[in-house]
């Protein structure tokens, strides 16, 4: 990005030179200028930085070998096609996402600005002044007392006359202190930060798309879990209404298993509304109405790629490529350089000025080179009182650069610890998913043991039911799960700032 934006600055500066130099009194003032601007380039007014943070330390606790590749496409990881497809889609229509790109135009043109005050301003003027005026006025009434002698030509009344002028004028401000080119780096790292303010953005809304994806396939799994469970109820609970009207089991049971079957059905239309509303919130990342959205079945790899080890020993220095650690520093270093710039306005400014064109009474004489005219100005301004106002600016300056020293502190921090802790809620949910994985197995063997059961004449089938509903509910806890060990998975890349390889895994936009 900034091999870019050098060459745009290149090519953007041999322009304004092409346009400068259109006649032999610009040009010979530009080389002097030039000359004096870039033998004073090195000079700047911007105190030195210095980290306000004390050393991190070298790796993360919770996680010793790491690939520090950029990652640019990790969602590819999860090994689904049509994951990685509604990534690309949310990335092109997300209103977020335009919003920050739009704001990143702004603060380009406001870079420009900045930029323009380094060069020469350059006027082109054309006028025409007609003017009809007293003659007994300034020097007209000091030559009307001399026409006032006998024998001399009547004087006229008033004058009347008519000029018209072109001309091609500049104006400069040398940059003896700096002040134009600290202005102009402050506004160069303020774009930087908006980049980098994009590709926060840009990861907070992948990563909530791949949050909402998996929650819609959760909910969706769940929910077609729980009509499994309201299937078995019934049938349950018709076997029991048929004993109980026989009068083998108590009106305490058959009433168990009527709440039972109600309860589940209570749960049905919460399930659909929830999972309507994660259906909304996918679309409105995908910046429409309503899409739509058929079952979403995430593949087995995406939950095998969750459960894969994270390299130990991520070291702390990933920290740097994460994009609002990079944008706090930025804006750091912008305010770093409006301080030069606030210390550069107590010194006087010298200035250049001058123009150069034709002047006539008559149109028609204006081309003629006899009429020509020039002038040439050079200033100095020197603040002598203001009231503090300079002295002000600059505590202004040194307030928001200490602020901002404190906020990018404060935002290395939280990322360390965002690693942190997802490192270690991972690490946890893991150990869950274990566990859940377990208690699924033995509710499958249960189910298996209460059908041979059956079968042999040595268990009921009410047995037989029970197990069954146990495994379906073992199967929501171990859904809702893997649900949650991706979005771990997940939440170490975003605080990570996407930028964690894993190694031996090869991704990029060619990945299915």
């Amino acid at each position: 990005m900034a091999d870019s934006v050098t060459s745009y600055l290149s090519r953007s500066r041999g322009r304004y030179c092409v346009r400068a130099l259109t006649s032999r009194w610009v040009r010979a003032f530009f080389v002097v200028g030039l000359g004096i601007s870039v033998s004073l380039a090195g000079c700047s007014m911007a105190p030195r930085l210095e980290d306000p943070l004390e050393p991190l330390p070298e790796q993360f606790e919770a996680a010793a070998r790491a690939d520090q590749s950029a990652q640019h496409y990790w969602w590819h990881g999860f090994g689904d096609p049509y994951l990685n497809q509604l990534v690309d889609s949310v990335i092109a229509r997300n209103l977020d996402l335009r919003v920050a790109v739009a704001r990143v135009a702004e603060v380009q043109n406001q870079f420009r600005i900045a930029r323009a005050e380094q060069l020469p301003s350059i006027e082109l003027a054309a006028r025409r002044d007609q003017q009809d005026i007293p003659s007994n006025i300034g020097i007209g009434g000091q030559l009307g007392d001399r026409f006032s002698v006998p024998g001399a030509p009547e004087f006229p009344d008033r004058f009347d006359y008519t000029t018209y002028s072109a001309s091609l004028g500049f104006a400069y401000e040398i940059d003896f202190w700096g002040r134009v080119r600290g202005t102009k780096r402050a506004a160069l790292q303020e774009f930087f930060a908006t980049q980098s303010d994009v590709r926060t953005v840009l990861m907070g809304v992948i990563g909530e798309t791949v949050a909402t994806y998996f929650e819609i396939a959760a909910r969706h799994r769940t929910l077609e879990l729980t009509k499994e469970s309201v299937r078995i109820l019934t049938e349950r609970a018709e076997i029991l209404s048929d004993r109980y009207e026989r009068g083998l089991v108590s009106p305490l049971e058959f009433r168990a298993a009527q709440q039972q079957l109600h309860a589940a059905k209570a749960d049905l239309p919460v399930l659909e509304s929830q999972l309507d509303a994660t259906r909304g919130r996918l679309s409105l990342l995908l910046g429409s109405y309503r899409m739509p959205m058929g079952t979403m079945l995430v593949p087995e790899s995406a939950y095998t790629y969750a459960l894969e080890e994270i390299p130990s020993g991520l070291p702390s220095d990933l920290l740097q490529e994460r994009p609002d650690v990079v944008a706090a520093f930025q804006r750091l270093e912008a305010a770093r350089e409006r301080i030069g710039a606030a210390r550069a306005v107590q010194f006087p400014s010298f200035s250049l000025t001058g123009a150069a064109g034709t002047q006539s009474s008559t149109l028609s004489d204006i081309v003629k080179t006899s009429q020509n005219f020039w002038l040439f100005g050079t200033g100095l301004t020197a603040p002598i009182f203001n009231a503090g106002r300079i002295r002000a600016n600059i505590r202004v300056a040194w307030a928001q650069y200490e602020q901002l020293a404190l906020q990018y502190e404060k935002t290395v921090l939280m990322a360390f610890r965002d690693v942190e802790a997802a490192l270690v809620n991972y690490g946890k949910l893991k150990e869950r998913h274990a566990s859940l994985t377990a208690a699924q197995a033995s509710a499958r063997d249960r189910v298996q043991i209460q059908e041979l059961r059956y079968l042999r004449g040595t268990g009921d089938y009410l047995g037989f039911l029970d197990a069954r509903r146990n495994l379906v509910l073992s199967e929501i806890g171990l859904m809702e799960s893997r649900r949650s060990l991706a979005e771990a998975r997940l939440a170490v890349h975003r605080s990570l700032g996407g930028t964690w390889i894993q190694e031996g895994l090869a991704l990029g936009p060619e990945t299915p």
